[in-house]
């Protein structure tokens, strides 16, 4: 698929992927510092020079933007929250977090540390290339020096804009939640400000399309309507989560827990056409359970090998999954598995599975919440 991110590896355990937007802005990033930037700061050079300059500091700036990303990874563990992946893509990086930050604080320090990461990379850049300068270093190397350093300062900068997705929206609604005690207060309050930036960036960008700018016009108007979205998304998710205060898991949790023999085949399970759970409890011969497999896993399997492949196949431990309790606050789990919760969370009674909760309970129990806190018509 097109959206599917690529794995390039690991860093310090933590996946690494790009999304193929990131070769676009590579390109980019590499043509205008081999066809404007190099050849005006330095002329004279070797058109050869220019672009093979402009591909290395092309990718020196996305290992930079890698650092920024991975300074929030390593501190959110550091704090107890689990990363599930870094993706690089089209507006720069997202470190994705299994999971949320238990206090205002620690969400304040873990956003916090990307900008400050590209700030002093800005400072180390700038301090190379003027000691380059002293040695006499070539130009080209160092104005290529120079420009990265400036790149990973707008980079820190804009980052602290206080609009959502964007770090500033982040430490703004840290501070809100600090000062009020509401992390929902904390985000409306960091929506409402972004919704401002986001407003004024589209007006730049119809501005600059009526001065004739066009393509630049564009681009800001797509980067204001992007922040605008943003918001608005982050702020459903967070009003989604207030309404599952004191909920236990028990209530929203699916059961009872759908078993099938694990010797069945992929295509056996489909066909029937009665997909009621997200994960499915496996057993074998012997009745003892053998794993668990996800829906998901197997409605991605080629067609062509679904009268093939069995279920055990697929089977995952149950280690592979987040777990929580049936008594455990609702509100409280979700926070902690974050993204994971569309996978399925085990609903464990001390040793024994006695339940599912998936993206679509959560939703439904969510959905009646909101039906029920709504004033009635009339």
């Amino acid at each position: 698929m097109v959206n599917q991110p690529i794995r390039l590896g690991r860093i310090f355990g933590i996946e690494i992927r790009f999304n193929w937007t990131l070769v676009l802005i590579y390109l980019l990033i590499a043509w205008t510092m081999a066809t404007t930037v190099l050849p005006q700061a330095a002329p004279h050079q070797a058109s050869w020079a220019y672009w093979v300059s402009g591909l290395v500091g092309a990718l020196i700036f996305y290992a930079c933007l890698l650092a920024h990303e991975i300074s929030h990874a390593l501190v959110a563990r550091r704090k107890g929250v689990r990363v599930a992946s870094i993706t690089l893509w089209l507006f720069g990086g997202v470190t994705q977090l299994d999971g949320e930050p238990a206090s205002a604080g620690a969400e304040a320090l873990i956003t916090v540390v990307g900008p400050l990461m590209s700030l002093l990379l800005a400072a180390v850049g700038f301090g190379l290339a003027s000691g380059l300068t002293v040695i006499g270093a070539s130009p080209l190397i160092t104005n290529l020096v120079a420009w990265l350093a400036l790149l990973n300062l707008i980079l820190g900068v804009f980052n602290l804009v206080p609009a959502f997705p964007l770090d500033g929206g982040r430490l703004l609604s840290s501070l809100i939640w600090w000062r009020t005690g509401s992390r929902l207060r904390g985000t409306r309050g960091a929506v409402r400000v972004g919704r401002v930036f986001a407003g004024l960036v589209i007006a730049a960008g119809v501005l600059e399309i009526l001065v004739g700018g066009f393509l630049s016009g564009i681009w800001l108007a797509f980067i204001g309507w992007f922040l605008f979205s943003a918001g608005g998304a982050e702020e459903r998710q967070a009003q989604v989560l207030s309404l599952l205060k004191q909920v236990p898991v028990a209530a929203a949790m699916s059961q009872p827990l759908v078993t099938v023999p694990d010797w069945l085949t992929v295509e056996q399970l489909l066909s029937t056409g009665q997909h009621r759970s997200p994960i499915y409890a496996l057993h074998d011969p012997a009745g003892n359970l053998s794993g668990l497999v996800n829906l998901a896993d197997l409605m991605a399997t080629a067609s062509a090998a679904r009268s093939e492949q069995r279920l055990r196949d697929y089977a995952l431990p149950v280690a592979a999954f987040p777990t929580a309790a049936p008594q455990d606050d609702l509100e409280a789990v979700l926070h902690r598995v974050g993204p994971a919760i569309q996978r399925g969370v085990l609903v464990m009674d001390g040793t024994q599975l006695v339940g599912i909760l998936s993206g679509a309970d959560v939703a439904r129990i969510a959905a009646i919440r909101q039906a029920q806190s709504s004033p009635p018509m009339g």
